[in-house]
């Protein structure tokens, strides 16, 4: 099944990448233009006159207030945005330099895209030769200029080639002038450097658009600028006007829309996920919704389903429960970590207990949908990203009382809250977790696993659904339940911020490239980012065949 960022010199990097995979809805080819800008302020594009950026931001979605990284050069954003990881994993923390770098263990997308699709043509087009010896090494073409107009010409050049696969391309000018002047708005030189890049985008854009196969081609435009800048072009390189950067992700595939941070999660409708952290103290952080007199409580018939994506765990702590974990035979239910896979355990007031389980890999850095149908007189069965992998035969009889003793339902925690099996929670994170009091089919499991917006659909449980945290509304400790049943959730202890009120950052860059060529991130490459999709099919969610 189809499951799916002040220094030195300014640069603007495109990266242009001509896949020969296709999702199953287009059989368009897949290309991608990544324009990363160092030294464009987040305040610069709304002030310049810059129709060419105007226009991939009418046609993705992007933030004027993105996250570079810390610290906030030329170099460290290159690295971040190239490998997908920051500073802490690819070492890259000195102005102009590139030492100390961990690239062998983090490497460039470049090497990522040549690895896992050999025959993309790559060409890397810069100002700087060290971008092309240390992190687009693996580039077939590799080209270095003087000038960013000797660099422009070559890549309109390329963009000629029906065969190209790949192009990486570097401005500094902008740049050089903030240093020179400053990053500020008032000096006109600083304004035009960066009005002369929108030149170059447009240009770019014609020349995609004026490819022989553009008609069967499918573009995804990428530009973010790799850090900002201060007044007086002296860097700090951890300030606000250095850190906040513009970021744009344009493409079909793209919701057209501004993204806006919040206090808690790290994108305000992209990612919509609450991540668990592992925690080796006793700090437990996990969300507990109140269950006492409400339809969540001794469910008899029931469908449990979210979305998960499974950090490194130990033991058996549970994902989603209302019961004493301790004892297996204790009343209520919890769905849990079983090996390399999961498990629901559940059991009456009698301590009569089933477990069903799913022994396919979770904990593989790629997100998957957990589906749990129980129906007390009938069946228990699993699902593992729409596909049945576990069902059993129950024998409870009507009377039989599933009722946990415990008032909470729980998130990274059992019904005790203190569980402590491995760690003091399940480490991971969720999205979309749904209860309906039913038993939904096979079907409809499938038909709907990927559907956003549940409340407002037409799915055929809808009166049954009564909790329904998308994550995508965090207020404080308070995790709304869209259900209309009113079942909130309370956030215990912290969850993680990556970096906090930044809707989208450089690390999204390689990742989301991957993504648009067909190319799955492996878990163990470490990568930070997250997919910003939303129709092939869910913007997070691509479940390998």
């Amino acid at each position: 099944m189809n499951c799916f960022f002040k220094y030195s010199f300014l640069f603007l990097a495109v990266f242009l990448i001509a896949g020969q995979v296709s999702y199953a809805q287009t059989d368009k080819t897949k290309k991608i233009l990544v324009i990363g800008v160092d030294g464009i302020i987040n305040t610069a594009i709304d002030y310049a006159a810059t129709p060419g950026i105007g226009r991939l931001k009418a046609n993705g979605s992007y933030s004027m207030n993105g996250y570079g990284g810390v610290p906030a050069y030329s170099s460290s954003g290159w690295a971040t945005m190239l490998t997908g990881v920051s500073a802490d994993k690819h070492g890259v923390t000195v102005n102009k330099s590139f030492s100390g770098n961990k690239f062998a263990q983090y490497p460039s997308m470049v090497s990522r895209i040549k690895s896992a699709a050999p025959t993309i043509v790559v060409a890397s087009v810069v100002r700087n030769p060290e971008v092309n010896t240390l992190l687009n090494q693996a580039a077939d073409n590799k080209f270095q200029f003087a000038s960013d107009e000797e660099v422009y010409n070559k890549s309109v050049e390329l963009l000629k080639q029906s065969d190209v696969g790949a192009v990486f391309v570097q401005f500094s000018s902008p740049a050089e002038t903030g240093e020179a002047v400053g990053f500020q708005l008032r000096q006109a030189q600083y304004v035009l450097a960066v009005q002369k890049i929108d030149e170059y985008v447009a240009g770019l854009q014609t020349a995609i658009q004026s490819r022989t196969g553009y008609a069967n081609e499918d573009w995804n435009i990428f530009l973010a600028s790799t850090h900002g800048g201060t007044e007086s072009g002296i860097p700090q390189s951890t300030t606000p006007e250095e850190i906040n950067v513009p970021i744009i992700f344009s493409g079909a595939e793209m919701d057209k829309k501004e993204l806006i941070g919040t206090s808690l999660a790290p994108r305000e409708n992209a990612d919509n996920i609450l991540t668990l952290n592992k925690n080796p103290t006793n700090d437990r952080t996990y969300v507990r919704i109140p269950i006492n007199g409400t339809a969540l409580q001794g469910m008899n018939k029931f469908t449990i389903e979210f979305w998960a994506k499974a950090g490194p765990n130990g033991s058996d702590p549970s994902f989603i429960g209302d019961k004493d974990w301790d004892s297996r035979g204790n009343p209520g239910y919890t769905i849990c970590r079983s090996g390399p896979g999961w498990k629901i355990n559940i059991a009456n007031t009698k301590r009569e207990r089933y477990d069903v389980g799913s022994s396919k890999p979770l904990e593989d850095g790629n997100w998957h949908h957990l589906a749990v149908v129980f129906d007390k007189t009938r069946l228990c069965t699993v699902y593992q990203d729409g596909e049945k992998v576990g069902e059993s035969v129950l024998t409870y009889k009507a009377a039989d009382d599933m009722t946990s003793p415990f008032n909470y339902l729980c998130l990274g925690q059992d019904g005790t809250q203190t569980y402590s099996g491995g760690y003091p929670n399940w480490a991971g994170s969720f999205n979309e977790v749904r209860i309906w009091t039913d038993a939904l089919s096979e079907q409809t499991i499938r038909d709907y696993m990927y559907l956003r917006n549940i409340e407002n659909s037409g799915h055929p449980n809808r009166a049954s659904l009564n909790l329904y945290l998308k994550m995508d509304e965090v207020r404080g400790s308070v995790v709304k339940d869209f259900s209309g049943k009113g079942n909130n959730g309370e956030l215990i202890g912290a969850a993680s911020e990556r970096h906090p009120y930044y809707p989208i950052g450089l690390t999204d860059v390689a990742v989301n490239v991957l993504s648009h060529l067909g190319i799955r991130a492996d878990g163990t490459w470490g990568l930070e980012g997250s997919v910003l999709k939303s129709n092939v099919p869910y913007r997070l969610f691509k479940v390998p065949n």
